[in-house]
């Protein structure tokens, strides 16, 4: 069964508001585990939109992987962070960049790439917990 463009956005709806309230009573390293969960759904729609033939620039997910990124960047603590922040600023700018290119060139290689990536990073910020 093909899910219709109101089901998606129905579906999107109702997972944000529980990732809203998951977010109200969730600590930092909580937070930040939330946000690479939609950073590699976004990835993942990116992903199939591509094997199904569609055009992903401009599009939702791609903007909302973009935003993710940029805001993991800019909320490091660097002070506290020190090299450990300088190194993962230095990966989310990476991955910004492959996200961009992945999507110019509506590419399923380049997002399966960018999707191992974090699915590596997202593994060790779970262990953190």
């Amino acid at each position: 069964m093909t899910a219709t463009a109101s089901t998606v956005r129905a579906t999107g709806l109702y997972r944000r508001l529980q990732n809203e309230s998951r977010a109200a009573a969730a600590d930092p390293v909580e937070l930040v585990t939330m946000l690479y969960d939609e950073l590699e759904t976004a990835v993942g729609v990116l992903a199939a939109m591509v094997r199904q033939g569609q055009r992903i620039s401009a599009t939702e997910p791609a903007h909302r992987a973009r935003a993710i990124l940029i805001g993991l960047d800019v909320n490091l603590d660097r002070d506290k962070g020190g090299d450990v922040a300088t190194a993962l600023s230095r990966v989310y700018r990476s991955m910004r960049r492959k996200l961009d290119d992945a999507v110019a060139a509506n590419s399923a290689e380049g997002l399966s790439e960018l999707l191992d990536g974090i699915l590596t990073i997202s593994a060790a910020w779970r262990e953190v917990r």
